[in-house]
Parts: structure tokens; C-alpha cells; sequence
């Protein structure tokens, strides 16, 4: 018996050459490389727009924000550098006020600030201070008169407005008040031209009345009197005086 053998055909793997496998390793890597750098890319663009916001949100400024600061800023001291002008204060008008005369038994006073009264007595006070004082108090200026025959001698007045002050040569020595529209002198307490008769003797010490050659008159222990409407209580002052004085009685 003869065997019989048949040949199997087995096929060969195929082997690549050597270069041909070199070529395509380095068109791999080529390929992994451009892919890499277009992540890359992409990756630095969305880096870059993601940043901006942030900055911005943080107060970071981007790379033109300091000259946009530094000309918000000059604009902004140029206009508070020029301050504008101080409003030019305006005048206000205002009221003399004159000097409250207070007549008194020995003198006349001048009411000072809201209590202090100057005193211009009779015997001590000269006629260019008697002449000040009334001329600020009464506001004008003063009428001067020679009364050569007054009964005690020589003197002179200075008058204004119904008041006259009497002096012995530069002596104050008297004054008489017959009173005018627009003022009223009283004395500390009250007393002056309207007064009652009641009111004066509430006022005063020891005072007493006549009806003489002047008509109704009192007078009182202090020097200081005055001419009356009449001798009842109701009865009023019409002229007031202290001192010497120059009546013709």
C-alpha cells in the first residue's frame, strides 16, 4: 500500500519593510502632533477670553484701562481744581440805635447795654459831655440860648425837642422837660410827662402840691418836680424838672 500525501498550501504573513515601516511611524506621530497643537491653541484662545471677564470682575484693567484712568482722572481734578467764586456778602441795613436818656432828682442818666446806666450829675458833669449825651440820645443836633436873666444869675441852655439842660457857665446844674411827639422820658421808676398825680405820689417821698402863679405844681423832697393838670389824683404832668431852674414866677 503506497500513501498518498497532499500538499497544504499555508500562506506566508506578509512582512513589511523596514522603511515602509518607518514612514508610517512618522506619519503617526505627525498626526498626534497637529492635533496637540490644535488643542493647544484652542485651549489659549478660551484661556484668553475666560481671563478678560475675570480680570474685569476683579478689578484687574486691561492693558488700555490706565490711560482711560489716568484721563478720568485729570478731568476730574481739572474740575474740582477751579472751585467756584465765594458769594459777595451783602450789606445789611441797620438801625441807629440811640442812647436811652433816664431822668433823674441830681442828673440825668444814660441807660448802657441792658442794666448799666451812665450818671451826669448836677455840679460834676461839664457842658461838652452834657452836650455828647444829649445830642446821641435826642439824635440831632442842640439849640444853645443865653438866659442872662435868670433870677440866681447868668446861665445858658441846651435844647432840643422840648428838653433843655441849664448850665452855670460849663456847669450841669438843672434840666426841664416839657416833653415832644415821638419820645417820652421817665425816670427809673416810671414817672415822666402823662404821669397821674397819684402815680407820682406812689413813686416818690414827701411829696407835696401848690397852685401858684405857674398853676398846679408838686415837688418832692429829691428836687424832682413838675407843672400838673390839676390837683386831684387823676390829675396829669404836663412839664417836669430837677435842679435849678429858670421860671419866672
Amino acid at each position: 500500500m503506497v500513501a498518498t500525501y497532499s500538499a497544504v498550501m499555508v500562506p506566508r504573513p506578509q512582512v513589511l519593510p523596514v522603511a515602509a515601516a518607518l514612514l508610517a511611524v512618522a506619519a503617526l506621530t505627525a498626526a498626534c502632533t497637529g492635533s496637540s497643537s490644535s488643542v493647544s491653541s484652542s485651549d489659549a484662545g478660551s484661556a484668553s477670553a475666560t481671563t478678560s471677564p475675570t480680570d474685569a470682575a476683579t478689578g484687574s484693567a486691561p492693558s488700555s484701562a490706565p490711560a482711560t484712568s489716568a484721563a478720568a482722572t485729570t478731568s476730574s481734578a481739572a474740575a474740582t481744581s477751579v472751585a467756584p467764586p465765594s458769594p459777595t456778602p451783602r450789606a445789611t441795613a441797620t438801625t441807629a440805635v440811640h442812647p436811652v436818656m433816664i431822668l433823674e432828682p441830681d442828673g440825668i442818666g444814660f441807660l448802657v447795654g441792658d442794666a448799666s446806666i451812665r450818671h451826669l450829675r448836677f455840679g460834676e458833669a461839664d457842658a461838652t459831655a452834657v452836650s455828647s449825651a444829649l445830642t446821641a440820645s435826642l439824635a440831632g443836633p442842640l439849640t444853645v440860648n443865653n438866659l442872662p436873666e435868670c433870677g440866681q444869675g447868668p446861665r445858658k441852655s441846651l435844647q432840643r425837642a422840648g428838653f433843655s439842660a441849664l448850665l452855670d457857665g460849663t456847669k450841669f446844674v438843672g434840666w426841664t422837660d416839657q416833653g415832644a411827639p415821638g419820645r417820652h422820658l421817665t425816670t427809673a421808676n416810671g414817672i415822666g410827662i402823662g404821669s397821674t398825680l397819684g402815680a407820682v405820689k406812689a413813686a416818690m417821698t414827701g411829696v407835696t402840691t401848690a397852685n401858684d402863679t405857674l398853676g398846679p405844681e408838686f415837688f418832692s423832697t429829691s428836687s424832682f418836680g413838675g407843672m400838673l393838670t390839676g390837683l386831684t389824683s387823676s390829675s396829669t404832668v404836663k412839664l417836669t424838672y430837677a435842679g435849678e431852674t429858670c421860671f419866672f414866677r
